[in-house]
Protein backbone atom coordinates (compact mmCIF):
# COMPACT_ATOMS: atom_id res chain seq x y z
CA UNK A 1 0.00 0.00 0.00
CA UNK A 2 2.95 2.31 0.61
CA UNK A 3 4.59 1.88 -2.77
CA UNK A 4 1.74 0.59 -4.96
CA UNK A 5 -1.22 2.39 -3.43
CA UNK A 6 -1.73 4.58 -6.49
CA UNK A 7 -2.14 1.53 -8.69
CA UNK A 8 -4.27 -0.33 -6.10
CA UNK A 9 -6.73 2.52 -6.30
CA UNK A 10 -7.32 1.58 -9.96
CA UNK A 11 -8.60 -1.91 -9.07
CA UNK A 12 -12.35 -2.06 -9.78
CA UNK A 13 -14.56 -2.24 -6.67
CA UNK A 14 -16.44 -5.36 -7.90
CA UNK A 15 -13.09 -7.15 -8.05
CA UNK A 16 -12.24 -6.13 -4.48
CA UNK A 17 -15.72 -7.16 -3.39
CA UNK A 18 -15.23 -10.61 -4.89
CA UNK A 19 -11.89 -10.97 -3.12
CA UNK A 20 -13.47 -9.96 0.20
CA UNK A 21 -16.27 -12.49 -0.27
CA UNK A 22 -13.76 -15.29 -0.85
CA UNK A 23 -11.69 -14.22 2.16
CA UNK A 24 -14.80 -13.98 4.36
CA UNK A 25 -15.92 -17.43 3.20
CA UNK A 26 -12.55 -18.95 4.11
CA UNK A 27 -12.56 -17.22 7.50
CA UNK A 28 -16.12 -18.23 8.33
CA UNK A 29 -15.25 -21.90 8.86
CA UNK A 30 -18.89 -22.78 8.38
CA UNK A 31 -18.14 -26.46 8.95
CA UNK A 32 -17.18 -25.63 12.54
CA UNK A 33 -20.24 -23.40 12.81
CA UNK A 34 -22.51 -26.33 11.91
CA UNK A 35 -20.74 -28.60 14.42
CA UNK A 36 -21.24 -26.05 17.21
CA UNK A 37 -24.97 -26.08 16.48
CA UNK A 38 -24.96 -29.70 17.63
CA UNK A 39 -23.46 -28.70 20.99
CA UNK A 40 -25.48 -28.22 24.21
CA UNK A 41 -28.16 -25.56 23.95
CA UNK A 42 -26.37 -23.23 26.32
CA UNK A 43 -23.26 -23.19 24.09
CA UNK A 44 -25.41 -22.66 21.01
CA UNK A 45 -27.20 -19.77 22.71
CA UNK A 46 -23.90 -18.04 23.54
CA UNK A 47 -22.67 -18.49 19.98
CA UNK A 48 -25.88 -17.23 18.39
CA UNK A 49 -25.99 -14.16 20.64
CA UNK A 50 -22.37 -13.37 19.81
CA UNK A 51 -22.99 -13.96 16.11
CA UNK A 52 -26.11 -11.79 16.08
CA UNK A 53 -24.37 -8.93 17.88
CA UNK A 54 -21.49 -9.14 15.42
CA UNK A 55 -23.84 -8.73 12.47
CA UNK A 56 -26.31 -6.26 13.96
CA UNK A 57 -24.21 -4.17 16.34
CA UNK A 58 -20.42 -4.37 16.47
CA UNK A 59 -17.67 -6.96 16.74
CA UNK A 60 -16.23 -5.39 19.90
CA UNK A 61 -19.60 -5.47 21.66
CA UNK A 62 -20.20 -9.03 20.51
CA UNK A 63 -16.86 -10.21 21.94
CA UNK A 64 -17.47 -8.48 25.28
CA UNK A 65 -20.97 -9.90 25.66
CA UNK A 66 -19.83 -13.34 24.50
CA UNK A 67 -17.04 -13.45 27.10
CA UNK A 68 -19.43 -12.45 29.89
CA UNK A 69 -22.01 -15.05 28.84
CA UNK A 70 -19.36 -17.74 28.54
CA UNK A 71 -18.04 -16.89 32.01
CA UNK A 72 -21.54 -17.08 33.51
CA UNK A 73 -22.13 -20.39 31.76
CA UNK A 74 -18.84 -21.74 33.10
CA UNK A 75 -19.73 -20.72 36.66
CA UNK A 76 -23.13 -22.36 36.32
CA UNK A 77 -21.57 -25.61 35.16
CA UNK A 78 -19.00 -25.59 37.94
CA UNK A 79 -21.78 -25.07 40.46
CA UNK A 80 -23.69 -28.00 38.98
CA UNK A 81 -20.77 -30.41 39.18
CA UNK A 82 -19.90 -29.39 42.74
CA UNK A 83 -21.51 -31.80 45.19
CA UNK A 84 -21.43 -32.51 48.89
CA UNK A 85 -22.54 -35.98 49.94
CA UNK A 86 -22.64 -37.80 53.26
CA UNK A 87 -20.71 -41.05 53.33
CA UNK A 88 -22.59 -44.01 54.82
CA UNK A 89 -21.49 -46.04 57.80
CA UNK A 90 -20.23 -48.91 55.65
CA UNK A 91 -17.72 -47.02 53.61
CA UNK A 92 -16.04 -48.68 50.67
CA UNK A 93 -14.00 -46.56 48.28
CA UNK A 94 -11.48 -47.22 45.60
CA UNK A 95 -8.12 -45.53 45.86
CA UNK A 96 -6.13 -44.97 42.70
CA UNK A 97 -2.88 -46.00 44.35
CA UNK A 98 -4.28 -49.29 45.65
CA UNK A 99 -4.90 -52.44 43.67
CA UNK A 100 -7.85 -53.66 45.70
CA UNK A 101 -10.83 -52.14 47.43
CA UNK A 102 -10.34 -51.09 51.04
CA UNK A 103 -13.00 -51.01 53.73
CA UNK A 104 -13.21 -48.37 56.44
CA UNK A 105 -15.51 -48.49 59.43
CA UNK A 106 -16.89 -45.14 60.53
CA UNK A 107 -17.12 -45.00 64.34
CA UNK A 108 -20.29 -43.97 66.10
CA UNK A 109 -20.49 -40.23 66.60
CA UNK A 110 -18.54 -39.51 63.42
CA UNK A 111 -20.00 -38.00 60.27
CA UNK A 112 -18.11 -37.92 56.98
CA UNK A 113 -19.02 -35.63 54.11
CA UNK A 114 -17.23 -35.69 50.78
CA UNK A 115 -17.12 -32.64 48.52
CA UNK A 116 -16.61 -32.82 44.75
CA UNK A 117 -15.55 -30.18 42.24
CA UNK A 118 -14.97 -26.61 43.40
CA UNK A 119 -16.20 -24.72 46.44
CA UNK A 120 -16.80 -21.19 45.15
CA UNK A 121 -19.56 -18.61 45.51
CA UNK A 122 -21.78 -20.41 43.01
CA UNK A 123 -21.70 -23.68 44.97
CA UNK A 124 -21.63 -22.49 48.58
CA UNK A 125 -25.43 -22.61 48.94
CA UNK A 126 -25.45 -26.27 47.96
CA UNK A 127 -22.65 -26.93 50.45
CA UNK A 128 -24.45 -25.26 53.36
CA UNK A 129 -27.76 -26.95 52.50
CA UNK A 130 -26.08 -30.36 52.48
CA UNK A 131 -24.52 -29.72 55.89
CA UNK A 132 -27.90 -28.68 57.28
CA UNK A 133 -29.21 -32.19 56.62
CA UNK A 134 -27.46 -33.28 59.81
CA UNK A 135 -30.10 -33.86 62.46
CA UNK A 136 -27.61 -33.23 65.22
CA UNK A 137 -23.98 -32.24 65.39
CA UNK A 138 -21.64 -35.26 65.55
CA UNK A 139 -18.75 -35.64 67.97
CA UNK A 140 -16.35 -35.53 65.04
CA UNK A 141 -17.09 -34.10 61.60
CA UNK A 142 -14.78 -35.14 58.76
CA UNK A 143 -14.76 -33.25 55.46
CA UNK A 144 -13.20 -35.44 52.76
CA UNK A 145 -11.67 -33.09 50.15
CA UNK A 146 -9.67 -35.40 47.89
CA UNK A 147 -12.06 -34.45 45.06
CA UNK A 148 -12.07 -30.73 45.91
CA UNK A 149 -9.99 -29.01 43.22
CA UNK A 150 -10.32 -25.33 44.12
CA UNK A 151 -11.81 -22.97 46.68
CA UNK A 152 -12.38 -19.21 46.75
CA UNK A 153 -12.96 -16.62 49.50
CA UNK A 154 -16.67 -17.42 49.74
CA UNK A 155 -15.90 -21.12 50.12
CA UNK A 156 -13.38 -20.33 52.85
CA UNK A 157 -16.01 -18.31 54.67
CA UNK A 158 -18.38 -21.30 54.48
CA UNK A 159 -15.72 -23.54 56.04
CA UNK A 160 -15.07 -20.99 58.78
CA UNK A 161 -18.79 -20.76 59.55
CA UNK A 162 -19.00 -24.56 59.68
CA UNK A 163 -16.01 -24.69 62.03
CA UNK A 164 -17.66 -22.10 64.29
CA UNK A 165 -20.91 -24.07 64.41
CA UNK A 166 -19.12 -27.33 65.21
CA UNK A 167 -16.97 -25.67 67.87
CA UNK A 168 -20.06 -24.18 69.52
CA UNK A 169 -21.62 -27.65 69.62
CA UNK A 170 -18.47 -29.18 71.11
CA UNK A 171 -17.62 -31.11 67.95
CA UNK A 172 -14.24 -31.64 66.34
CA UNK A 173 -13.64 -30.65 62.71
CA UNK A 174 -11.23 -32.69 60.58
CA UNK A 175 -10.25 -32.19 56.94
CA UNK A 176 -8.71 -35.04 54.94
CA UNK A 177 -7.05 -35.39 51.55
CA UNK A 178 -6.80 -31.70 50.74
CA UNK A 179 -5.09 -30.62 47.50
CA UNK A 180 -2.49 -27.92 46.93
CA UNK A 181 -4.72 -24.98 45.96
CA UNK A 182 -7.27 -25.38 48.77
CA UNK A 183 -4.42 -25.99 51.24
CA UNK A 184 -2.64 -22.81 50.15
CA UNK A 185 -5.91 -20.88 50.42
CA UNK A 186 -6.65 -21.98 53.99
CA UNK A 187 -3.06 -21.25 54.97
CA UNK A 188 -3.16 -17.73 53.53
CA UNK A 189 -6.51 -16.99 55.17
CA UNK A 190 -5.34 -18.11 58.60
CA UNK A 191 -8.01 -20.79 58.82
CA UNK A 192 -5.39 -23.54 59.13
CA UNK A 193 -4.04 -21.95 62.34
CA UNK A 194 -7.55 -21.91 63.75
CA UNK A 195 -8.26 -25.48 62.63
CA UNK A 196 -4.94 -26.85 63.82
CA UNK A 197 -2.49 -28.85 61.74
CA UNK A 198 -3.32 -31.98 63.76
CA UNK A 199 -6.84 -31.82 62.35
CA UNK A 200 -5.56 -31.80 58.78
CA UNK A 201 -5.16 -35.45 57.71
CA UNK A 202 -3.51 -36.83 54.62
CA UNK A 203 -6.29 -39.25 53.76
CA UNK A 204 -9.59 -40.55 55.07
CA UNK A 205 -8.02 -43.50 56.87
CA UNK A 206 -5.85 -41.17 58.96
CA UNK A 207 -8.86 -38.94 59.65
CA UNK A 208 -10.93 -41.88 60.90
CA UNK A 209 -8.08 -43.02 63.14
CA UNK A 210 -7.78 -39.53 64.63
CA UNK A 211 -11.56 -39.38 65.06
CA UNK A 212 -11.48 -42.65 67.00
CA UNK A 213 -8.74 -41.29 69.27
CA UNK A 214 -10.67 -38.07 69.90
CA UNK A 215 -13.82 -39.99 70.82
CA UNK A 216 -11.85 -42.29 73.14
CA UNK A 217 -10.19 -39.33 74.83
CA UNK A 218 -13.59 -37.68 75.29
CA UNK A 219 -14.99 -40.84 76.93
CA UNK A 220 -11.99 -41.07 79.28
CA UNK A 221 -12.33 -37.41 80.17
CA UNK A 222 -16.04 -37.92 80.92
CA UNK A 223 -15.33 -40.92 83.19
CA UNK A 224 -12.59 -39.06 85.07
CA UNK A 225 -14.79 -35.99 85.47
CA UNK A 226 -17.59 -37.98 87.13
CA UNK A 227 -17.59 -37.69 90.97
Amino acid sequence: MLFCGQWAALIPMPTLAAILIVVAYNMSEWHSFVKVLRSPRSDVAVMMVTFGLTVLVDLTVAIEVGIVLAALLFMRRMAEVSQVNAITRDLREEREEEEKESAFAIPEGVEVFEIYGTLFFGAVDQFTESIRTLERKPKVFILETRSLLAIDATGLRALEDLATQLSSAGSHFLISGIHKQPLFAIQQSGFLDRLGEDNLCGNLSEALERASRLITQAKIHTIVAKP
